[in-house]
């Protein structure tokens, strides 16, 4: 095999993600619309990764054998090919073999064909003198050129690898948008909440913010419904007046000392009312009881649960309660946690810890600040379903 010169590895990367998005564009419409967009977009990024290549030197060994070497291989003035001993070195590796032919980007000019044979390898050194300095020699200056060229091509993949999930999930957006185009359907229809006219400015408006088997999720290919769903900005206007509230409540012991869970809920309760027209308390919503909720037409845009942090157990059933009130396809809720333990950090801890072990868990979002997490889970009943899920913690011991 002629080494890292067939084709370039900038053309096969760019080759692939068409392919990949190709693929996307040829799935069934309906499940495309149907399916969960996270999901979905982790199971083709698992299926496109490329593993890159990895020397392993310390397990490189030796064979020789006697080969009819060619004259002009040779320094002889024979015109005829003529046995010498040559030693064959074997340097084992993992990834795709494919790579191997890949020119990288910042590669250098490879002029030698080797064989690669059984996820090896081999570079043949002809014995020219009774002197192994020579040979040695030979091996480590093909070794340098090897290790150097998988350094460059390593370094172009792992930058492949990782902008790859969220490449696939803008292609899937960008598809199904198209898609949605095509129907004459605005789909998710965006529906802003109004502001009340006159706010308090105690609380100020917020500035937004915007190789494992992954499978392909399940979900329905029946004709795809759209539904409303809570804009990004209000969703995130809500949880920063909760979070400004819960906030300005911690710096002011008098007021949450020995009060319960549901006078810290009020305050909280009483911030959000003074924004949006809305808000409603202790509703009573599809199979249980939620502390907040901001209702539209009949069902929920946003709801929010709130309790008393005792540990992971009560915690994951606090998820629970919220997820089985959740009906559409795209829920925005919250999970309001008030911290007694004196420790706030161990809490937090806990938290991060625990909450990917919850059966529903789909993805860690990120940390928005100090108390304030978000993540992505699935409806139990219809994975295809995604609910945004921030967790605040307050702390108030």
């Amino acid at each position: 095999m002629r080494l890292f010169h067939e084709s370039n590895l900038r053309d096969v990367l760019e080759n692939r993600k068409a392919n990949l998005k190709q693929e996307i564009e040829s799935q069934e419409h309906n499940y495309l619309l149907n399916a969960n967009e996270t999901q979905l977009a982790a199971h083709f990024a698992n299926k496109y990764r490329i593993e890159p290549l990895v020397l392993y030197e310390d397990e490189v060994y030796a064979t020789d054998q006697k080969t009819m070497i060619p004259a002009e291989q040779f320094d002889t003035f024979l015109g005829e090919a003529c046995p010498r001993q040559v030693v064959r070195f074997h340097i084992s590796f993992t990834g795709d073999s494919d790579l191997l032919k890949c020119m990288p980007s910042r590669g250098i000019p490879w002029t030698q064909d080797v064989p690669v044979e059984n996820a090896e390898v081999c570079f043949d050194v002809i014995v020219r003198s009774d002197d192994p300095v020579e040979v040695k020699q030979d091996w480590e200056s093909f070794l340098e050129a090897l290790r150097t060229q998988v350094g460059y091509s390593t370094t172009e993949i792992n930058a492949y690898n990782a902008r790859l999930e969220e490449e696939v999930a803008e292609m899937i957006r960008g598809w199904k948008d198209e898609l949605l185009k095509r129907g004459h359907l605005l789909g998710a229809l965006d529906v802003p909440l109004e502001k009340a006219s006159e706010v308090p400015s105690t609380f100020t408006d917020p500035t937004p913010k915007k190789k494992v088997i992954v499978a392909k999720p399940s979900a329905s290919t029946s004709p795809f419904v759209p539904e409303p769903t809570l804009d990004e900005d209000t969703y995130n206007d809500i949880l920063k007046i909760i979070h400004d509230a819960g906030v300005e409540l911690e710096l002011h012991p008098s007021i949450y000392e020995g009060k319960d869970e549901e006078t810290l809920r009020d305050h909280l309760l009483m911030a959000l009312s003074s924004h949006f027209d809305s808000v409603t308390g202790e509703t009573f919503n599809k199979t249980g009881k939620t502390d907040i909720l901001i209702p539209h037409e009949g069902r929920n845009l946003f709801v929010a649960e709130c309790g008393i942090w005792q540990e992971a157990k009560q915690f994951f059933g606090k998820i629970d309660q919220l997820l089985s009130c959740l009906t559409w396809r795209d829920s925005k809720t919250a999970l309001i946690c008030f911290v007694r333990n004196k420790e706030f950090g161990s809490v937090l801890e806990t938290i991060k810890t625990e909450t990917p072990k919850h059966s529903a868990f789909v993805k860690d979002q990120g940390c928005v600040c100090d108390g304030w997490l978000k993540y992505e889970f699935s409806l139990k009943d219809d994975p295809s379903r995604k609910v945004r899920l921030a967790i605040l913690c307050f702390h108030f011991p």
